[in-house]
């Protein structure tokens, strides 16, 4: 099925927007799309529940398909779905099963919410005082990590790659987050990156996703920066949520990011700070696995 063959005019419309989005990063357009799918729920004109799981299951894999690069996106409204599905096993009231939907759609929305406050906070913990630290693209969750520090009194600077891709500079959107808290940053050209990096003690970046294999799908110049530390011996840290693991499956080794995004291997990652505390890439596969294991 086409977006708007016999899908709802507004979620359609919705699961466009969440495609050409260029502004906002994987955790804001997580919810979003969690919205959309509690949206197309709650508009649905289904006669059964079966037809009503059979619409939303196309609508989920929509909205999972616009934005493949950001695993939370596909994470996110699958779990869902998956748990309006068991519901729709002891539910058989139309209007009550969509009630259930809203209401656990919205829980989904403050874990998520929640999980990445507590990554955050967990990503402050490396910062100490005195520390340089560059970073790269935009990352909500990173720019909390360094709010939460300033917050507790540690005295740091901050460089941010210009981040230029697909004619929009991303760097300059976190260091105008960063100058909010007065916390004191610095825009790097992007070709000047593997010159600038010596000055860094640190470099903490956010993720749109956490392939199987331990690798960071993340926006460009991530795996360039990543590459510069490497030949300086800098630590490399990513901080994100584990709904951002890809725990289904959909990226491939062999796969491609978006346009404007990259990959960067797990060799060249110190350590993912996580809700949970930090997983070292060598250890993704096996907590990947154990998470598939919980959710089937």
């Amino acid at each position: 099925m086409e977006i708007g063959d016999s899908m709802n005019p507004e979620v359609a419309s919705r699961i466009d927007e969440l495609k050409n989005d260029r502004l906002h990063g994987a955790g804001w357009l997580s919810k979003q799309a969690v919205i959309t799918l509690i949206l197309a729920i709650n508009e649905c004109r289904a006669q059964t529940v079966a037809e009503l799981i059979d619409e939303m299951s196309v609508v989920a894999a929509e909205l999972a398909d616009a934005r493949p690069s950001m695993i939370s996106v596909a994470n996110y409204v699958h779990q869902l779905l998956h748990q309006i599905t068991l519901e729709a096993q002891k539910e058989t009231d139309l209007d009550s099963l969509k009630g259930l939907a809203e209401i656990r759609g919205n829980a989904l929305i403050e874990s998520s919410e929640q999980a990445a406050l507590k990554a955050a906070e967990y990503g402050c913990g490396i910062i100490g005082d005195g520390d340089v630290l560059i970073t790269c693209s935009y990352s909500s969750t990173v720019c909390k990590a360094f709010e939460m520090a300033k917050q507790k009194g540690t005295r740091f600077d901050v460089m941010v790659a210009e981040s230029k891709a697909r004619g929009k500079a991303y760097g300059p959107m976190t260091a105008r987050q960063l100058e909010q808290h007065r916390i004191p940053v610095n825009i790097v050209p992007d070709k000047s990156i593997h010159v600038r990096v010596s000055r860094a003690g640190k470099v903490l970046v956010g993720a749109d996703a956490i392939a199987a294999d331990g690798s960071l799908i993340n926006g460009r110049p991530t795996f360039r920066l990543a590459q510069a530390a490497m030949g300086e011996n800098i630590p490399f840290y990513v901080i994100c949520e584990t709904a951002k693991f890809d725990v289904q499956g959909y990226l491939s080794e062999a796969s491609k990011p978006e346009p404007g995004f990259d990959r960067t291997p797990p060799d060249l990652i110190a350590g993912i700070i996580t809700e949970k505390g930090t997983i070292a890439p060598s250890l993704v596969t096996a907590y990947v696995e154990e998470m598939a294991r919980h959710q089937a």
